[in-house]
Formats: C-alpha cells, structure tokens, sequence
C-alpha cells in the first residue's frame, strides 16, 4: 500500500467550512481529503500591554517556590553560602536563558514558545522535536505542585499554622521517616487542590478579562509581598527579632547542621548541588511567559524587549534578598526542617508568635500561590492550543477550539485534566519536591534542545538565522554558558542522592524525565510516520493574516 498522499487547495475564502474533495488518485486508489478551516482571533480589547506583560512574568515566577524550596536546598546543600550562591547561580542562567527566548521570541513574534523556535530550528524529520516538546509540556507543564501547596497554606490559614511543626528534613528525632499524612486529611487535600484549579479554569475560560484583571492584582501584590520579607530581614540583620540570632553569617556554611537527627548523608555532592539547582531553577521558571502568549500582546516584539528583563531583574532581586533574610532570622536546621512553612518559620522568628504568623501569613502566601496558578492556566493553555493547531496531538479540533468566546478552552481542559491527574497520583510527603523536580528537569530537556540549536544557527556559515533575525542578539559565549549549567542539571541527578526526597528513590526523577525523549520519538513515529503508511495522515497549515488573526487549514487524507 502506498503512503497516503496529502493534496491541498487554496481555500482560505471558505472561512470555518469544511469540505471534502476527490483529488486525482493513482489508478486503483481510492483516496479522499477532507478539508477543514478555522479562523482563530485576537480581541483587542484582551491583548496585554507593557504592564500586563511585566506582571504576568512576575505572577508566573512568584509562586510557591520562595516559600517553600529554600527548606530543599538547605536540605541539599547544608551550606548558607552555597545556598546563595545558587540562587544567585540561578538568576544569572535564567537571564541568560532569556536572552535567547527574547531573540527567538522578536524573531518568531506568536504564541507558542518553544513550538515554534524547535519547529524552526530542527525542521528535519519534521515534527520530530515538536513531538518530544509535546509529550513534556502537556504532561509535566502543569499546575499539580502549585494547587498542593495552596491547599495546604489555606488548610493552615483556617486552623492555624502550626510554627513548630517542623521535622529533621523529613524524618523524627529518632531519624525514621516521618509516616505519611491519614488518607483521609490527604484527599482533603487533594479536593482542594483539585477545585483550584478547576476554578481557575473556568474563570480563564469563560471570564477572561476577569482572569487578566486578577493576575494583574495578585502580581502586583506579590512584590509588596517581597518587599516586606526584604524588609522585615534588615530588621533581624539589625538584630531586631523575637528569637536569638542564628549567627548564619558568621562563616560561609553558617552555624550548626541542617539535618542533625537523620542518617548519615551518603549521597554524592554533585547529586545534592543538582537538586539545589533544580529547586532554584523552579522556584525562578516563569520568566518565559510572555513568550508563549506574544499572540495576545501588543506590540510584540517592542514589548517582550523591554517587559521581560525588567520583571526578571526585579524578581531575580527580590529574591535574593529574601533568603538573605531567611538567613538572617532562621537557623539552618529550621529552614531545612519547616519543609513548605519557611516563611511561617522567619516571620514567627522576627515577630514572634501571633495570629499573623498562624493565619495572616498561610492566607497571603495563599493569595500568592493562587496568582502563579492563575498564570500558569493562562500561558500554558494557550502553547497546548498551538500544538493542537499544528496537528500535534489527537482530537486536535477539540484541543484547538476556542469556543465560546475566543479562548482556548480546548487547550485550558488539557491544562486542567494533566493537572488532576498529577494531583490524584502521588502519595507521599515528598510529592512537592518531586513534581518540582521532575518539571524542572523535563524543561531543561527543552531548553537545552534550543540554546544547543540556536548556537548552531548563530554559529553555522550556510545559516539563514542572521538574515532573518531582528537587531536584538544575544552573544554565544553566554548561550554556551547556559547551555553548560543545563547539561549540569541533566546528568549529575543520575548519581545516587538519599536526604531530599527519601521516600522516593534518587533515579526516579531522571529516568522519567529522560524517558520523554524516547516517548516523544514513538509518537512521532506513530502520529507521522506509521499511520500515514496505514493510509491516514494529516497536515496543518497555520498562516497569520495581516490584522494579527490566525487561520488554520487542516488537511485528513484517507486512502482505501
């Protein structure tokens, strides 16, 4: 049986009608195509300006993980100094990381992200690196770890947090793991993270304008948030606090152990200071936000210039001074034993116990967390809506729709089931870190792949990049660079690590993050390969009409 064959016509004046046709067959062949077009739109009236661009990054990188990762870096690092180093080691490969986004992004101006600039850099076998970025964003780009750490929070803000709850990195004062949370207080859990999100989606989908609104608040909101832990950790550097001065300052790896009561560590450094990283690489994604939206902003190019470094910088600040001020008020074993309480932990230090800290803090912390979740669903929703529109996955009309009033409601529901899912399966205390872990490491497979080919098309002579991008360029010493610092985070978790995450085994996390690339090379070969020789294929066209509007052409072939 020969290959289906794939016949197009100009049809873009038949807006949203589908229709079949016969082409001409080989003699003997019985083939038909049918034809579907979808004209997809912008509204004005939602796009995202400066403003909005700037605080939709600073919603997406200001989550949960300021808050909660530092006790895991601690855990990993036992080091105050090394601790800062990361997070500063942090900021510098996220900007960098940026740089290239913002090259890629003036040069490819529409949502999608890494779609596009994998599509534009490996065009050959077609589809092949689209499918691998397919498989990793729509099972590991999700809200699953953001809505635990909200459920918990508010569970807090209603019965009180409780500031001496903390344990030995995990495990009792006799060093045995700490026995899992009663079944039934971990499905309340579980309830409320699920409804989380199934609000946030709903609001992004069927109030769209409310959804911006809100993100635009709860940015904003989250720097006052920052600034006031800055603050309020220049007071206990002063040395005005409730409780004694931890002396963290007083040589590079700061007073006393952060784990004293657990077994003795016999994991390899380079394992522990690559969850570090990745607990700060987490704790800093977002910064690419605006890249998978560029569709739904004005002025894209101009914008993303200009919107992005600004929101970085003052993030990638904020952030550096709130450890210093967890440092400054918390002793080491309290940060690495508070767990997703570390700011609880600092604020009762400096003021003492109070309503604030048991009430006050988890509701704000709540209000942040629910801001990241409400810019996660927005970005995310809208790259699952390109890969759809490209005739990546399955259902494809479904998953590209956005009825009823222009959003990508297909795309949101993807979003929304993966994140169920996640949410639903693991049942351990370590959920948080490992699903942080493993979405980090599967994004810097991603990430890789694109500072790896961009240096490539920068650095290849029968190149066309250099005539095709815009003045902005970014240099190939710090891709490189960053590149490097990825590949560190790809290889050193395959060595043996047992403080982190004790319950779940150390080659979980890069085994299943690495299987990605196998998993995207069997859909590819399946989706575009095998069921075209069966006699079934399919191509999508994409073209952007000068008003800024989308119209997508998709072609099914059928051979009997």
């Amino acid at each position: 049986m020969e290959p289906a064959q794939v016949y197009s016509r100009d049809i873009l004046e038949a807006e949203g009608e589908d229709s079949k046709f016969q082409p001409p067959y080989p003699p003997g062949t019985t083939q038909s195509t049918t034809v579907r077009v979808k004209h997809f739109i912008f509204p004005e009236d939602r796009k995202l300006g400066y403003i909005s661009t700037a605080l939709l990054i600073v919603n997406r990188m200001v989550g949960t993980g300021i808050f909660s990762t530092p006790s895991t870096i601690m855990q990993a690092t036992n080091s105050v100094g090394a601790a800062l180093l990361f997070w500063v080691l942090g900021g510098i490969m996220c900007f960098c990381g940026l740089l290239v986004y913002i090259e890629l992004g003036t040069t490819l101006p529409r949502s999608g992200g890494e779609k596009n600039y994998l599509e534009r850099i490996y065009s050959r076998p077609k589809y092949w690196t689209t499918c691998i970025f397919a498989i990793e964003f729509v099972c590991f780009a999700q809200s699953a770890a953001n809505c635990t750490s909200f459920s918990s929070y508010l569970l807090s803000a209603i019965h009180g947090l409780k500031t001496d709850a903390t344990t030995n990195c995990g495990r009792l004062p006799n060093g045995q793991l700490k026995p899992a949370q009663p079944l039934s207080q971990e499905w309340t859990n579980k309830g409320i993270s699920i409804a989380t999100v199934s609000v946030v989606s709903l609001v992004h989908a069927f109030l769209p304008k409310v959804g911006i609104w809100v993100s635009n608040g709860l940015g904003a909101f989250k720097l006052a948030i920052l600034l006031l832990v800055a603050f309020a950790g220049f007071a206990a550097l002063g040395g005005h606090m409730s409780a004694p001065r931890p002396h963290n300052f007083a040589s590079f790896d700061g007073a006393g152990d952060a784990c004293p009561n657990a077994p003795p560590d016999n994991s390899l450094r380079p394992a522990n200071f690559a969850i570090a990283l990745m607990q700060v690489l987490y704790s800093y994604s977002g910064w690419e936000s605006a890249n998978y939206v560029l569709s739904e902003v004005r002025n894209p190019q101009k914008t993303l210039k200009w919107a992005a470094p600004i929101a970085s910088l003052v993030v990638t600040s904020l952030y550096i001074l709130a450890n210093v001020a967890y440092f400054a008020a918390s002793t080491k074993e309290q940060i690495a034993g508070s767990g997703v309480t570390v700011a609880a932990s600092f604020f009762t230090n400096v003021f003492g116990p109070g309503s604030f800290v048991t009430r006050g803090l988890p509701a704000i912390i709540c209000l942040s967390i629910l801001g990241n979740i409400f810019s996660q669903a927005y970005c995310n929703s809208r790259v699952k809506q390109e890969l759809a529109k490209e005739g990546v996955l399955p259902f494809l009309r479904f998953f590209a729709s956005d009825w009823p009033i222009q959003t990508p409601t297909g795309g949101i529901f993807l979003h929304w089931l993966f994140s169920v899912v996640l949410i639903v399966g693991p049942r351990t205390d370590d959920a948080y870190p490992f699903l942080t872990n493993l979405q980090t490491y599967t994004q810097s497979i991603v990430k890789t792949l694109i500072g790896v080919g961009l240096v490539y098309l920068v650095l290849s002579p029968g190149s066309s990049w250099k005539a095709q991008r815009t003045s902005f360029r970014t240099s190939p010493v710090l891709t490189i660079g960053w590149v490097c610092s990825l590949l560190f985070v790809l290889i050193a978790p395959f060595l043996p690590n047992n403080r982190v995450t004790p319950t779940i085994p150390w080659y979980v996390v890069p085994t299943v993050g690495m299987s990605v690339i196998a998993i995207g090379t069997v859909y590819w070969f399946c989706w575009f390969r095998l069921w075209p020789m069966l006699g079934w294929a399919i191509e999508a066209e994409v073209r952007t009409l000068p008003d800024g509007s989308e119209r997508v052409r998709y072609s099914v072939s059928e051979t009997g």
